[in-house]
C-alpha cells in the first residue's frame, strides 16, 4: 500500500511534465507572437493601472497561462489540418515526428477547448476567449486557412482577440490601448503574407491558396516591401508621438522603424526558404519588441 501511495503522485506528476513539455512542442514556433507579446501588453496593463507589485506579478502569471493556452488551442487545430504540409514545411512539428498521435492531439483541443473559454471566464475576458475560438473554427473548420483573404484577417482580428484581452484582464480598456490594438491590427492584417513565402512549396503542394500563389511571389514581395518601408512613419505618428518628446521613446521610433525598413530591404533583397525564415522571426520579434515598449508609452 505504501509503495502504490508513493508512486501514485509521482505518475500524475510524470504526466503532467509530459503534457507541459508537449504542449510547448506544439507551440515553440508560435512564441513569439502570442506568449511573449501579449504578456507585455499584460505588464504595461498592470503598469498602468498602477498594480502593487505582488498584485502585478499575479496578474503577469495568469496572462501567461491564458496566451499558453490561447497558443495551444491554435497550434493544435492548425497542425491537425496541416499534417501532410507540415512533412515538407515544418518536419519538426509534434504529429510529424510522432511526439503526439493524431488522437491524442485531437483530445487535447477538445480539452482545451472547454478549459480556455472557461479560464477566460475567471479571468473576465469571456468575450475575447469566445472570439478567439470562433476565429479559429473559421481557420481551421470551415476553410478560411485556405484563401489568402481569410488568413490574414484571421492574423488580424486575432490582434484585438490577443490584446485586448490582455489589458482587460487587468483594467479597463482605454483609448490610448485601443490605439495601440488598432494600429498592429491593420498592420499584421496586411502584412502577415510575409509568413507565407517561406512555406510556398508546402502551400503549392497542397493547393492552399495564399497571396505569393495567387498573385505571384515578385508581386507579393513587392507589395510588403512598400508595407514595410511606411513602417516608420506609421510608427511615429500612431504608436510613439502620442506618448511625448522623450530620448527613450525616440530611441524607440527609432529601433522599431529601422526594423521596419530592415525588413521592407529582407522581404526583397533576401530570398529562399530559410532567408524567409529568418524574415519572418524579424518581424515576430519586431512585434514583440513593440508590445514590451508599452511598458513605458502607455505608462
Amino acid at each position: 500500500m505504501t509503495t502504490l501511495t508513493t508512486r501514485a503522485p509521482a505518475a500524475v506528476l510524470q504526466t503532467v511534465w509530459r503534457e507541459i513539455r508537449l504542449s510547448w512542442l506544439f507551440i515553440r514556433a508560435d512564441r513569439w507572437t502570442t506568449v511573449f507579446p501579449a504578456t507585455c501588453f499584460v505588464t504595461a496593463a498592470a503598469v498602468h493601472a498602477r498594480l502593487a507589485l505582488h498584485e502585478s506579478v499575479v496578474a503577469v502569471a495568469l496572462g501567461a497561462l491564458y496566451f499558453w493556452l490561447f497558443v495551444y488551442e491554435h497550434t493544435l487545430a492548425n497542425q491537425l489540418v496541416g499534417v501532410e504540409e507540415d512533412r515538407v514545411n515544418k518536419p519538426f512539428r509534434p504529429l510529424v515526428t510522432g511526439d503526439s498521435s493524431i488522437r491524442g492531439a485531437r483530445l487535447r483541443l477538445a480539452a482545451v477547448r472547454i478549459a480556455f473559454p472557461a479560464y477566460g471566464y475567471c479571468l473576465g475576458v469571456l468575450e475575447w476567449a469566445l472570439l478567439w475560438q470562433i476565429l479559429s473554427l473559421l481557420q481551421h473548420e470551415y476553410g478560411w486557412g485556405r484563401h489568402w483573404a481569410g488568413r490574414n484577417l484571421y492574423a488580424g482580428i486575432g490582434v484585438i482577440a490577443q490584446l485586448a484581452a490582455a489589458w482587460e484582464m487587468v483594467t479597463v480598456l482605454t483609448p490610448d490601448a485601443w490605439r495601440w490594438i488598432v494600429t498592429l491590427t491593420v498592420t499584421v492584417t496586411f502584412l502577415m503574407s510575409v509568413q507565407d513565402l517561406r512555406d510556398i512549396t508546402g502551400d503549392r503542394a497542397v493547393r492552399r491558396s495564399t497571396m505569393p500563389l495567387v498573385f505571384g511571389e515578385r508581386r507579393t514581395r513587392v507589395f510588403l516591401c512598400a508595407g514595410f518601408a511606411v513602417g516608420p512613419a506609421a510608427i511615429h505618428h500612431f504608436l510613439m508621438a502620442p506618448a511625448g518628446p522623450h530620448w527613450w521613446i525616440v530611441a524607440t521610433d527609432v529601433l522599431l522603424g529601422g526594423l521596419s525598413l530592415l525588413l521592407a530591404a529582407r522581404v526583397v533583397l533576401l530570398r529562399g526558404p530559410e532567408e524567409d525564415q529568418r524574415t519572418y522571426r524579424l518581424v515576430e520579434q519586431w512585434y514583440t519588441l513593440a508590445l514590451a515598449s508599452t511598458l513605458y508609452t502607455l505608462r
